[in-house]
């Protein structure tokens, strides 16, 4: 039935649908004897086989993902039936999918409404009041399988771009408007198990809406200008008279940020019907404007809108949305002539903080509000202020980057190419990447958090680096970043700076010099002060925690234990055995859990001491992007946070590193040097101390020193000429640890390391950790050592946000960790466990 929402809720069922039955699809609904199964939508087909014991899990093991490729290659039939509302006198409807994956025929009533071809595009069927039933409407989706709708392009994408694989990989990624890194594409691919498993059905909501007369279809409030005592504004407003008679009045308001509905500004101008849909220009001048800022920058002021258009003083549609005035640009070379790579919000240079998001769910992409909440608590807590919506994902709900313009996360927004070729000679493909595209820009052009749209992922760097030039003929896909997108920027004037591909503008991809790079791989990578860092994650792979791996593989690491587990392993998911561990050396032994927590202690700490190069030691670095925020299959080899939503410990290291004030200490052949980074937006006077300790957490030395640092900067605070040489004697059982104030408040801390971490050789000291609760679902626990310890852990914290965890903990420098509760079930106490690295012995620590 409709819900308030306007969402088709359902129920839904599903059935296979072949040609061999003789029916259509609209007669198939009707048949109460087919197999039907129960049907989630939105979600994807293979869930609800699943749910019904139909197919087995497939992302359980390599072998079960292969099995379940029959799933996206047949198709199927969804149906529901709802009835109007009664209160409702619309002459005439909108059946709108937000999306369907991806190829449909949409029937209602015995009557096709049309099809969909483009699981990135959203797609509304007008439906007239005559179609329809009071009661009993019956709709059904026809989704074909994805293969049967390309046959007619393979012969020539594997002539023209060169892909020997399947439907499942390459050549079915360049082919079909999708998610595009949940196609098969070797090593690195999401599902890790060696092949890709593609969803299929109707992956997002459906809705049945009463339209007015007379629509308002589109509105877009840019910036012109702004100062500290005026703003002009542009309101560009798409009405779709249906050719009614006029006039009418279309009325732009704008009111209040601080929500007392106090009109600010406000413009109108008459209305003349046609047969086309009209786009209307009005101005908005506001007096005292308070501008939209990026996280750390300012607050991110929206002031509500409201557009109505009207005849005779009777509304006849509104639109209500939120606005942010600000300005941006792109820096790319400084008035020196130095190549540069920074945004300007408002006149201000911001240092970019960001991450890269994987879309949810590798079958049905998007996530339900949960897991939405949760997303965004941890871009918070990672201390993010912008995130890239790269290439190789989805497009997300208006309410997700209506999330990021109220926190203000900036959003670099990739149009969806990714790491391959793409049949730029064929039109119809062409046309509907047009389309996909123009649909993007006008979605994301009125969010105020929207800073940057780039062609694609990869492409450039594919054709430069890659071989491909040894392999095809020419660029295929080149003209849709140098064409296409551009002459749809150049029409539609979203406001925000545009670059055909990320990377881009240097020799190479992790070109350092000119434009932005995807810098990782060799650590030798991190040293050479790159501009810009779009993309970047360092160690081999880890995967997702023991608990996600059950949860969603059905996978008891327990079980791989013992002489031959390894085989065991490999023969289930096909992953072979990792065994360099360079920055830490924890060659972790005796079973798969031990195996994950040593790959995920290894990546963390090939996080950190990169990061650490980029953020204190490159004074041309004006951003980075980690790579990435989530993980987007339960092994895929990258990701702070697992793949559901548990934050790893590269997390709680990266989080470190944005912060706005980070000290960090160094070796400098034989001198030790430490480095304070200001990014926030005022002078600080930095009190620095510094210990060199021995692991049963006595002092050896101490240093101290203050230092003003400037908004903005970095700043060597001390240097100790010789000491590591002359200092230090025993590398194993000594360590440097420095820790920076700023108005009384501790900020940041950092341990120097002066041997691989395994090899530093603590003792088991005892952690104190006290609780207090401050607030509802609000605890602090102020944790103390009476020696040593260089990572301190605190688990068991599913459904809780750590402000810090996994961190050195030295006898005199006690730490504050804030925890909050993102959900709780009933009235029983958490319990915490706190340890530290190399004790097999943990703490109960009990929140009230």
């Amino acid at each position: 039935m409709v819900t308030r929402s306007n969402e088709l809720a359902g129920p839904w069922r599903a059935v296979q649908f072949g040609p061999g039955s003789g029916l259509g699809a609209s007669e198939i609904a009707g048949r109460d004897d087919a197999a039907w199964v129960d049907a989630t939508v939105p979600g994807v087909i293979q869930y609800d086989l699943v749910r019904n014991d139909l197919l087995r899990n497939p992302y359980a093991s390599s072998q079960t993902a292969h099995a379940a490729h029959w799933v996206s290659a047949a198709d199927w039939v969804y149906t529901t039936s709802f009835d109007l509302d009664p209160q409702s006198d619309a002459d005439r409807w909108g059946l709108e999918f937000e999306g369907v994956d991806t190829y449909a025929d949409v029937w209602l009533n015995g009557k096709q409404l049309g099809n969909t071809a483009n699981a990135y595009r959203k797609y509304r069927f007008e439906v007239a009041v005559s179609d329809l039933r009071p009661t009993g409407n019956e709709l059904v989706v026809h989704v074909k399988g994805h293969g049967s709708m390309i046959v007619d392009k393979v012969a020539e994408a594997r002539k023209r771009l060169g892909h020997v694989d399947e439907v499942e990989g390459k050549l079915g990624k360049s082919l079909i408007r999708r998610y595009q890194r949940s196609f098969f594409s070797g090593s690195s691919s999401l599902l890790n198990i060696g092949t890709g498993v593609l969803g299929i059905g109707v992956h997002r909501p459906v809705r049945l809406i009463p339209l007015p007369a007379v629509e308002i279809t589109d509105v877009f409030v840019s910036t012109v200008s702004l100062a500290t005592a005026f703003a002009t504004l542009e309101g560009r407003v798409t009405v779709d008279t249906r050719g009614a008679a006029g006039p009418y009045d279309l009325t732009l308001t704008l009111t209040d940020p601080d929500g007392t509905d106090t009109v600010v500004a406000s413009a109108r101008t008459p209305v003349t019907g046609t047969s086309e849909p009209t786009e209307l220009r009005l101005t908005l001048d506001v007096a005292e404007p308070r501008a939209w800022w990026p996280r750390g920058y300012g607050d991110a002021t929206l002031y509500p809108l409201t557009v109505t258009i009207s005849r005779d003083g009777v509304v006849v549609d509104t639109v209500s949305q939120a606005v942010g005035i600000r300005t941006i640009e792109l820096l790319e070379e400084k008035p020196s002539g130095r190549p540069t790579f920074e945004f300007i919000v408002n006149g201000v240079p911001i240092h970019v903080r960001g991450t890269n998001y994987i879309p949810i769910d590798y079958l049905k992409v998007h996530g339900d509000d949960a897991a939405y909440e949760r997303v965004f608590a941890l871009f918070e807590n990672g201390n993010n202020n912008l995130v890239r919506m790269w290439g190789g994902g989805a497009i997300e709900s208006e309410g997700f980057y209506d999330e990021c313009d109220r926190r203000g996360i900036m959003v670099w927004q990739d149009f969806y190419l990714h790491s391959n070729t793409y049949p730029d000679y064929d039109e119809e493909f062409v046309a509907e990447f047009r389309q996909e595209s123009r649909e993007l820009i006008v979605q994301m052009r009125r969010h105020a958090s929207l800073v940057m749209l780039c062609g694609g992922n990869e492409q450039r760097e594919g054709w430069d680096e890659w071989g491909w030039k040894d392999l095809i003929d020419q660029f295929y896909g080149e003209k849709l970043i140098t064409q296409t997108i551009p002459e749809l920027v150049d029409e539609l004037q979203p406001g925000v700076p545009y670059v055909d591909n990320s990377p881009h503008g240097g020799l190479w991809s992790q070109s350092p010099v000119r434009g932005e790079g995807h810098i990782w791989g060799n650590f030798f990578n991190s040293t050479k002060d790159p501009l810009f860092v779009t993309e970047t994650c360092w160690g081999q792979e880890s995967y997702s925690r023991p608990e996600t791996l059950k949860e969603v593989m059905d996978l008891d690491v327990d079980e791989f234990t013992g002489l031959g587990w390894p085989e065991k392993w490999a023969e289930r998911t096909g992953l072979a055995m990792l065994t360099r561990f360079p920055f830490t050396g924890y060659h972790h032994t005796g079973g798969l859990r031990e195996y994950i927590r040593g790959l995920e202690i290894e990546q963390a700490m090939a996080d950190h001491f990169s990061l650490c190069n980029f953020r204190l030691r490159s004074g041309s670095n004006r951003g980075i992007v980690y790579w990435s925020f989530n993980k987007g299959g339960p092994l895929f080899q990258f990701g702070a946070v697992d793949y559901r939503l548990r934050p790893l410990m590269s997390h709680y290291m990266v989080a470190r590193l944005y912060r706005d004030v980070v000290v960090g200490a160094y070796r400098d052949i034989d001198d030790v040097r430490v480095v304070v980074s200001n990014l926030s937006t005022s002078p600080i006077e930095a009190e620095l101390e510094l210990v060199h300790v021995n692991v049963e957490g006595e002092v050896i030395k101490r240093w101290t020193a203050t230092k003003s640092i400037a908004a903005d900067t970095n700043a060597r605070v001390l240097d100790l000429d010789e000491y590591y040489r002359d200092g230090v004697v025993d590398r194993n059982r000594e360590a440097i640890f420095a820790r920076v104030t700023v108005d009384g408040v501790a900020v940041s801390d950092d341990l120097l390391m002066l041997c691989p971490m395994a090899e530093l050789e603590t003792p088991k000291s005892a952690i104190s950790t006290k609780v207090r609760k401050v607030g509802e679902g609000v605890w602090e626990l102020d944790m103390t050592t009476d020696g040593f310890s260089k990572l301190v852990q605190v688990e068991n914290a599913d459904g809780l946000i750590l402000s810090d965890n996994y961190f050195a903990l030295v006898a005199g420098f006690p730490r504050t960790i804030t925890v909050r509760a993102l959900e709780r079930a009933g009235d029983a106490n958490i319990v915490l466990s706190v340890s530290s690295i190399d004790s097999e012995a943990a703490d109960d620590v009990v929140l009230p």
